[in-house]
């Protein structure tokens, strides 16, 4: 992948669950021309109350998101933008990112717009699915805030959308300087690459959850990076 641009993309939501939830607050991060850092971030209203769960997490309020684009508006201009990332040659990068990739996705269905399935999915890394695919047998959590720890990546705002995008944006720079195989995948078969990865993992954690007496994993979870609703 050495070479392809590569912007990170992250949202903060009203909660977990990509099919009934909504965006309030977007990032997207990437490199300029000299290396530096750089990030377009805004909040987005979603219609409905914050819940305090959510926002204990990542500080933003219904005072917050007060007058900020609504769903109709910031939704399409995010697919758009996506859309032209992939167009234009380059990798869509985040922490588990199909979260975030089919909340839009399936926004996009609930307001009547071209979703991002049928406008054409492009290269997706995963910061998530490459190191449990380079490092499958380390011990321990794997969140955003873990995995910085454990490749020396700075996290000063854990929970905010534009920390969050630049943070997943160096780590997948670290990983493809640590392990040459990922830099060398082509742009055009990354996502397939990942998705198989993905759904490795996946069948494994299913299994273990059954052998603990639990549901398997849902089925709609093995799409890769636009998970299938339940």
């Amino acid at each position: 992948m050495t070479g392809v641009p590569a912007v990170a993309f992250d949202l903060e939501t009203t909660g977990v669950d990509p099919f009934s939830d909504a965006p309030v607050s977007f990032a997207f991060a990437w490199r300029d021309g000299a290396g530096r850092m750089a990030a377009d971030t805004g909040l987005v209203d979603p219609g409905r109350p914050i819940p305090a769960g959510a926002t204990r997490v990542h500080g933003i309020t219904d005072a917050a998101v007060a007058g900020a684009p609504d769903l109709a508006t910031a939704v399409p201009a995010l697919a758009d933008r996506l859309e032209a990332i992939w167009r234009e040659g380059g990798v869509v990068v985040g922490m588990n990112v199909a979260y975030d990739l089919t909340m839009v996705d399936a926004l996009l269905g609930r307001l009547g717009r071209a979703r991002l399935g049928e406008r054409g999915v492009g290269a997706v890394a995963d910061v998530l699915v490459l190191d449990r695919h380079v490092d499958r047998y380390r011990r321990g959590k794997r969140t955003l805030a873990d995995l910085c720890a454990h490749y020396g990546v700075g996290l000063d705002g854990a929970h905010s959308a534009a920390e969050d995008a630049a943070a997943s944006l160096e780590l997948y720079e670290r990983l493809c300087a640590r392990y040459p195989e990922l830099a060398a995948t082509p742009p055009e078969r990354l996502t397939e690459t990942l998705a198989a990865w993905h759904r490795e993992w996946l069948r494994g954690f299913s299994r273990y959850l059954e052998r603990k007496g639990e549901p398997p994993v849902d089925p709609g979870r093995y799409e890769w990076p636009l998970h299938a609703a339940p």
